[in-house]
């Protein structure tokens, strides 16, 4: 069930990009673990990428049960949500013109756009971070 809810809540937060690196990434953790390899440097790299991905996931997932079977009723309290209503459509959405001739990179920044509404982008420069740390 915890299984089940964590992944409403990554679905949430997480664009198909980082969705796909969080996957990646998992998948190479639990084979470093099973090989005995936790201590590696790629094992320490991938778990705190990971956690740098999973960091914006909280929220307040409900799921039913029926026979068996857990079925997702809700998601609430979730601030860093990328799904905004008013963009689930191009007819409901502002500043989208499917007929413009701009519209593939209109619908292309629909989901930066998304991210940045949700607090999701960083513009401070990695390197800077890096420099700081040592």
């Amino acid at each position: 069930l915890l299984g089940q809810a964590i992944t409403k809540v990554y679905e949430a937060v997480l664009d198909r990009r980082s969705t796909s690196l969080f996957r990646q990434l998992s998948a190479h953790v639990s084979d470093q673990i099973y090989d005995g390899r936790y201590f590696d440097p790629s094992t320490r790299v991938a778990i705190n990428a990971v956690w740098e991905l999973a960091a914006p996931a909280q929220g307040t997932v409900k799921l039913g049960l029926f026979k068996g079977h857990a079925h997702f009723l809700s998601l609430t309290d979730c601030p860093h949500s990328i799904y905004f209503e008013a963009d689930s459509s191009m007819e409901a959405s502002e500043g989208l013109n499917p007929v413009s001739s701009q519209g593939f990179l209109e619908v292309s920044s629909v989901e930066a756009k998304a991210m940045a509404k949700a607090g999701l982008i960083d513009v401070t420069s990695i390197w800077a971070k890096r420099r700081k740390l040592s």
